[in-house]
């Protein structure tokens, strides 16, 4: 961080101080980003599994190579947005990326696992172990957030995602798990990352 990025956030918070509320947080842009990129990774895989759109052998692989390449270049160009932004040394903004990095490379060591087990037992449907603990991540996340940002509308979507998650490992070999997951993105990521997007502050007053 540089000395006027440093004072920048210095006077931000002062003057947060001086309305007396807390900094907003700074992660709705990617919980947006997540939301509507995982819904319609969701919604492609299921139209292929129930052949409503056509599909070859190599199909499924091009559909996740290409939501890896687009996730990779979407969080590049969101980590330079959330760098512009002031009050990202306040203890919510901070908590917020401490708790959203550990869920990331929680889901980054589940989806290693599950993928590793389809190619070593063979196994197709291994993947589908990945949505129910996915959105049981998302909720704990969402609660760790709500809890040290004083954020308790939160806890509403935090409860909804443990709820997808509970359904998703119940029916994770279902074809239309793919849509539920799809919409819980959405509903769980997408829309509380339109309501931070919208309090998150555009420059320094």
């Amino acid at each position: 961080m540089t000395q006027e990025e440093l004072m920048q956030d210095l006077a931000y918070a002062r003057s947060l101080a001086e309305e007396g509320r807390h900094a907003p947080l700074l992660g709705g842009s990617y919980l947006l980003f997540w939301g509507i990129l995982n819904a319609a990774a969701f919604t492609a895989h299921w139209a292929m599994l129930t052949e409503r759109l056509p599909y070859e052998g190599s199909s499924f692989a091009i559909l996740w190579g290409g939501y890896g390449a687009v996730a990779a270049l979407g969080m590049t160009v969101l980590g330079v947005r959330s760098r512009q932004k002031p009050g990202r040394t306040a203890i919510g903004g901070r908590s917020e990326r401490a708790i959203w990095t550990g869920a990331a490379l929680a889901l980054c060591a589940l989806v290693f696992g599950s993928l590793a087990r389809m190619v070593a037992d063979q196994d197709p449907a291994a993947p589908n172990a990945i949505f129910g603990a996915a959105f049981t991540i998302y909720g704990a996340a969402l609660f760790g957030v709500s809890a040290l940002s004083e954020q308790a509308w939160m806890k509403a979507f935090a409860w909804l995602s443990l709820l997808a998650g509970a359904v998703l490992c119940l029916f994770a070999n279902a074809p239309w798990a793919y849509l539920l997951a799809a919409g819980g993105s959405l509903l769980v990521l997408a829309i509380p990352g339109v309501v931070l997007l919208r309090r998150e502050p555009a420059t320094l007053a």
